[in-house]
């Protein structure tokens, strides 16, 4: 057979083959230590958790509405993608405690989760609620779409990942086992930040 003839054989194969990268991105919460720093909504257990899909975009997902003690489910939960400087100045600190952890996946993983959360742009796919989905059980999802995870429920995305630190440790957990790259940055002094 030709040597032309066999590359054009393999060319599907290794286009689904070659790898590319999705990023947790990972604002750790935290509660201020001086009077000019902002209170945070979560406190310390809040922050935030998104996923970079693109050169410079990072979908990740907010309330549509206010949420409070008093009003536990948001009319609708958002899926945003925003540029990776707005992701990490959402809660307006200079300086954030951040971790990021990088995933290699096939470009066929890509595709798949970006054609499946597509929608989710549009509509949401469930109200952001106080207890029910919030970001770090939609990040789960997100990787869920990718095959990096495992298919769950929504109950259950939402119970084992409540908070963020709770999808941080599992993720740490697999970076150990699958040699993923984490990177990590201190934040202000003037506020006390979540642990691992």
């Amino acid at each position: 057979m030709k040597p032309s003839v066999i590359f054009l054989l393999l060319l599907p194969f290794t286009c689904f083959c070659q790898t590319d990268t999705l990023v947790v991105e990972i604002i750790y919460g935290s509660k201020p230590i001086t009077q000019e720093e902002r209170h945070w909504f979560g406190g310390k257990l809040g922050g935030h958790i998104g996923l970079k899909i693109g050169e410079d975009s990072v979908m990740h997902f907010v309330p549509g509405g206010r949420v409070a003690a008093t009003n536990f489910n948001s009319d609708t939960g958002n899926y945003l993608i925003s540029s990776k400087r707005s992701f990490y100045r959402t809660f307006y600190c200079d300086t954030t405690k951040t971790c990021r952890i990088f995933i290699p996946v096939t470009r066929a993983q890509k595709q798949k989760l970006v054609k499946d959360s597509a929608p989710f742009l549009k509509k949401g796919p469930y109200p952001y609620a106080f207890f029910g989905m919030r970001c770090a059980a939609a990040c789960y999802h997100l990787l869920s779409l990718a095959d990096v995870t495992k298919d769950r429920s929504r109950s259950s995305m939402t119970w084992k990942f409540f908070y963020p630190r709770k999808l941080r440790k599992f993720l740490f957990k697999e970076a150990k086992s699958k040699d993923w790259t984490i990177t990590q940055t201190p934040g202000s002094s003037k506020r006390k930040w979540d642990h691992d």
